[in-house]
C-alpha cells in the first residue's frame, strides 16, 4: 500500500503562476509526495486569490505584505482581510511582517525611511492583532529586522499568537528568541546554497519540532536549479538538504516537519 505523502511546502504563491498553468504545477507536487501547500497573500487580491485557490492539498493565507503596507495601507485593510481571515479556507494570518532591506525591484529605501518603516509596523501591529482574535497563527515575513520584529512581537504578546516565519534568515540569537515565543522556523531554497554556512548553522542547532519547510515559488530558486522559477515540487529537494545537514534519514525529517505542520495549525492561540 502506497504510503501517504507527507512533504509540506508552509508557504507558495500559488496566484503568481499562469492560471493555464497552475493544474500542472499541483500535479507536479502530488506527484513529488507534497501532502499540504500554503499559497499566501501579500495584498488585498492576492489574498482573495488565495482563498480561491484552496482546495484539494492547497489552504490559504491572508494578509498585506510589508513591502505593500510601505506603499500605503489601502483603506479599510484591516476589515477586508477580517473577512477573507474567516472563511474556512483560510488558515493563517500572512505574509506579514518587517522588511527593512531597500526593494532592488522598486527602488525604495526603508532602512533609512522613518515613515515607511512605521507604516510596516502599523500593519503588522493591527494583523497580529487580528490573528489573535480570530486565533489563527502567523506567517512572518522577515528582513534586515529582526530585532524590530521580535521586540513588537514581545509587546504584543497579550494577543498570544504564534506560527512560523518564513524563509528564516537571521541569526542564532534571533532563532532562539523567536523558538522561545513558541514560532516555527521555515527553510527553503536557500538552505541549498553551499555558501549560506550561517543559515546551515541555525539549521542544525534548532530543535526538529521547531522546523517547517518551503519553497516560496515561483521565487527563490535553489542551487543549481534549472531555470529561474521554483515549484513546490522542489520542497523534496529542500527536506533532503535539511536532512544531510543534519545528519538524519530524509523520511525522518519529512515525519518530523508533518507532525510539525499539524501543531502550526493550532498553534495560533496559546
Amino acid at each position: 500500500m502506497r504510503s501517504e505523502p507527507r512533504l509540506i511546502d508552509v508557504h507558495a504563491h500559488l496566484d503568481r503562476f499562469p492560471l493555464e498553468e497552475r493544474l500542472a504545477v499541483l500535479e507536479q507536487a502530488k506527484r513529488a509526495g507534497v501532502r499540504w501547500i500554503i499559497t499566501a497573500g501579500m495584498d488585498l487580491q492576492s489574498s482573495r486569490e488565495a482563498i480561491e485557490l484552496a482546495g484539494e492539498g492547497v489552504l490559504a493565507a491572508v494578509g498585506i505584505h510589508p513591502w505593500v503596507a510601505a506603499e500605503g495601507l489601502p483603506e479599510g485593510f484591516q476589515e477586508e482581510v477580517g473577512q477573507l481571515a474567516r472563511k474556512g479556507a483560510a488558515v493563517a494570518i500572512g505574509e506579514v511582517g518587517l522588511d527593512f532591506v531597500d526593494n532592488v525591484f522598486t527602488g525604495v529605501t526603508y532602512h533609512d525611511n522613518v515613515a515607511l518603516r512605521r507604516l510596516q509596523e502599523r500593519a503588522f501591529r493591527e494583523q497580529l492583532g487580528l490573528a489573535g482574535e480570530l486565533r489563527l497563527p502567523l506567517i512572518l515575513h522577515c528582513r534586515g529586522a529582526y530585532p524590530a520584529m521580535i521586540s513588537i512581537l514581545r509587546e504584543e504578546r497579550a494577543h498570544q499568537v504564534r506560527g512560523v516565519v518564513h524563509n528564516f534568515s537571521g541569526d542564532w540569537e534571533a532563532a532562539r528568541a523567536l523558538l522561545d515565543m513558541g514560532f516555527y522556523l521555515a527553510f527553503g531554497g536557500a538552505i541549498t546554497y553551499p555558501a549560506a554556512t550561517t543559515l546551515h548553522e541555525v539549521a542544525r542547532e534548532i530543535p526538529l519540532d521547531g522546523l517547517l519547510t518551503e519553497t516560496d515559488a515561483p521565487y527563490m530558486p535553489l542551487y543549481l536549479q534549472p531555470g529561474e522559477r521554483n515549484e513546490p515540487a522542489n520542497v523534496v529537494k529542500v527536506a533532503r538538504a535539511l536532512a544531510e545537514l543534519r545528519g538524519l534519514e530524509t523520511a525522518e525529517l519529512i515525519g518530523a516537519v508533518y507532525k510539525n505542520f499539524q501543531s502550526f495549525l493550532q498553534s495560533g492561540g496559546i
